[in-house]
């Protein structure tokens, strides 16, 4: 998925947030607002079917099963094309941290894989960032995770 799509979600994460519900706020204007600004129609859908697979991702039947906690992750040879050995590391860094649980990270591989592959390695760490933000956004009672991956300087999780 193209950096336009990004583009497009940090501006409605930035936006549209509903900070006392903890979601976006999908509504009639939205599409309407986005347009108004110049995105392009496709980067809107992209952006909205993004958001509709980050709503599905929280629903019940997508969280891991308990013994998932205690388990090892491994990426799949799809995830490992596009998630890069920084990213993957990245990501383990944020579970061991306590920053994302077993379920918290599956989405992000799955928020991070529906994005698809960066080439840059600064750019995929920092949209990574990004995705763990909207993740730990969308979830219950994830404010202080939510922020200390706010303030967390860019980089600072790569090594």
């Amino acid at each position: 998925m193209k950096e336009d799509v990004l583009d497009v979600l940090l501006y409605i994460f930035e936006n549209f947030q509903d900070e006392e519900n903890n979601h976006i706020l999908a509504n009639d204007t939205l599409v309407e607002a986005l347009e108004d600004v110049g995105f392009t129609d496709g980067e809107i859908k992209g952006a909205i079917d993004w958001l509709d697979g980050l709503v599905l991702a929280t629903s019940e039947h997508f969280k891991p099963t308990p013994e998932a906690s205690q388990s090892i992750r491994l990426f799949s040879p799809e995830e490992q094309i596009i998630l890069t050995p920084a990213v993957q590391g990245a990501i383990m860094y944020f579970e061991q941290r306590g920053i994302l649980d077993a379920h918290a990270r599956e989405m992000v591989i799955d928020r991070m894989t529906a994005l698809g592959q960066h080439e840059d390695e600064e750019v995929a760490l920092e949209r990574l960032r990004w995705v763990v933000m909207m993740v730990l956004f969308n979830m219950q009672d994830r404010d202080a995770e939510f922020a200390w991956v706010e303030n967390l300087e860019s980089g600072s999780f790569a090594h």
